[in-house]
């Protein structure tokens, strides 16, 4: 005849064992997680990390209340789901926090070349765009920009920077030199 605490052991080996194989794939192979940044701010309630702790902490938590507690099958599996259900809430909190610390490793702010003098990288056509090259805390960026009147402007010609069109370009004018 079937046992709850064949569920309850099931549901603990099973979460648990699925924890350790994840435990050491990350060390062996790294993380498998997908690194898409539109999905990353997703709060994932059902990851595999999220749904493993849930079978571990359900299985264990159910067996300790039966047989350490001595609280009836019932109790124990509202518990233990209870405790289950935590850890999923808790790990999907983790994860989330964890993706919110993920950076692009640069400090450029496109409002800080307003003003700035670069040179032109790539010729800017009449009505078209081009790219130019400005130092900014000790980094080269190139920036998409945009001549001032829509004139074309050579490469490796000196311009100033006089606004931001939209956070990849800017728009630019020669300069005397």
């Amino acid at each position: 005849m079937f046992d709850k605490d064949h569920l309850f052991w099931f549901c603990a080996l099973a979460g648990t064992g699925m924890f350790l194989i994840q435990f050491l794939l990350y060390f062996v192979v790294g993380d498998l997680e997908d690194t898409d940044d539109s999905s990353s701010q997703n709060f994932k309630w059902l990851s595999k990390q999220a749904l493993t702790g849930f079978l571990m902490m359900f299985g264990w938590t159910s067996l300790t209340c039966k047989n350490e507690l001595d609280y009836s099958t019932l109790t124990s599996t509202i518990v233990a789901t209870l405790i289950g259900a935590l850890t999923m809430f808790i790990t999907g909190l983790i994860f989330k926090l964890a993706r919110s610390l993920k950076s692009s490793g640069t400090v450029f702010n496109i409002d800080d070349a307003i003003g700035k003098e670069g040179s032109i990288y790539q010729r800017i056509p009449k009505g078209g765009v081009g790219k130019v090259t400005i130092s900014l805390q000790d980094f080269t960026h190139e920036i998409n920009a945009i001549s001032l009147g829509d004139e074309e402007i050579d490469s490796f010609r000196q311009v100033q920077i006089i606004k931001k069109v939209d956070e990849h370009t800017v728009q630019v004018v020669p300069t005397n030199r």
